[in-house]
């Protein structure tokens, strides 16, 4: 387990934000609100607005390597990932030496050996994408791969949506 800040949640999403319009205001105050309201025990703790306890993630079958294995992944359980343009937070450099910390979502959409897997690159949008003006894109985008499997009539391939949530292939 990790803790979170307010101040640090405000801090790693301004380092994604490209455009003023990315993240309506108030919004920080808003997801801060919300992760309090969720939080019986941390939000008693720490500075004055509590703390948000955030659980380890473990990349367990998640990477290179055991993404293709057995092509379970994009075969009998189809693959939507849908990655911010601006996204830092999953897609990482890390310093020299920590290459557990390193990780690449296109890297990951590769290594799937399945027929069934699509990738979308949210123009316009960061790693907190459920909180900026591509939420309602993203919430469609979600629902109609649930309901159908696919995007715009595809189950495979990479594409971009643009800030209308329009989608076409990737470059």
């Amino acid at each position: 387990m990790s803790l979170g800040t307010r101040p640090g949640l405000e801090n790693q999403w301004n380092l994604e934000l490209r455009t003023p319009d990315q993240r309506e205001p108030g919004m920080v105050e808003a997801v801060w609100a919300a992760y309090m309201e969720s939080e019986p025990i941390g939000s008693t703790w720490g500075p004055p607005e509590g703390l948000n306890r955030v659980r380890s993630f473990v990349r367990w079958g998640w990477n290179e390597t055991t993404a293709g294995q057995g092509g379970i992944l994009g075969g009998s359980v189809p693959v939507l990932i849908v990655d911010g343009e601006h996204d830092r937070t999953a897609n990482t450099t890390p310093p020299s030496g920590t290459a557990e910390l390193n990780f690449s979502v296109r890297a990951l959409y590769d290594a799937i050996t399945g027929p069934h897997k699509v990738m979308v690159k949210a123009l316009g949008a960061s790693h907190q994408m459920p909180w900026e003006q591509q939420h309602t894109n993203l919430h469609a985008l979600s629902t109609k791969w649930i309901e159908d499997r696919q995007v715009d009539g595809k189950t495979t391939g990479v594409f971009v949506m643009d800030k209308n949530g329009v989608i076409s292939p990737a470059p």
